[in-house]
């Protein structure tokens, strides 16, 4: 089946799945389909007449206006927002940090200086043997392409 050429069960699926008004079906089909209602109209009268009458009902505003209690009983059982849950400390700093339950760029700044400020406390409060900060340097400096901590100093030099 062609764009330019339909058949009798394709009009009929096209007014069973989108209504009598050709209007409503889909364009690339539209103009063969209309032409072929137009060629043959007896055919196709039994289920225009039974979409235009499920149509007219579609059309009909039947569906009743809600009452105002169904709006405050749908308010009421509405989960209440987090900043309305907690009120204490931690929900403090929560909403300063994470203002209307978004994530905030302060956040993530205020605990990278903290996680910083915490490891540098600890590596200096450490009382740590000096073959093993050698030992970790050379692991870092190894990782970086370098074969000793020595070689990354003297091409450091160079390069000044």
């Amino acid at each position: 089946m062609s764009r330019m050429d339909t058949t009798d069960e394709r009009v009929l699926e096209l007014i069973e799945a989108y209504g009598a008004s050709s209007m409503s079906w889909p364009e690339d089909e539209r103009e063969a389909a209309e032409a072929h209602l137009a060629a043959h109209p007896a055919r196709f009268e039994a289920a225009l007449a039974a979409a235009r009458a499920l149509d007219s009902l579609f059309d009909a505003d039947m569906a009743p206006e809600p009452g105002p209690l169904l709006a405050e009983r749908i308010l009421a059982s509405a989960p209440r927002p987090a900043s309305q849950r907690h009120s204490g400390l931690a929900a403090r700093i929560g909403r300063v940090l994470t203002p209307n339950g978004r994530r905030w760029p302060a956040g993530a700044a205020l605990a990278s200086l903290g996680m910083g400020l915490f490891a540098g406390y600890t590596a200096s409060a450490s009382s740590l043997p000096p073959a093993y900060e050698t030992e970790a340097e050379n692991v870092v400096y190894g990782a970086l392409g370098y074969d000793q901590f020595d070689t990354y100093l003297e091409e450091e030099m160079l390069d000044e």
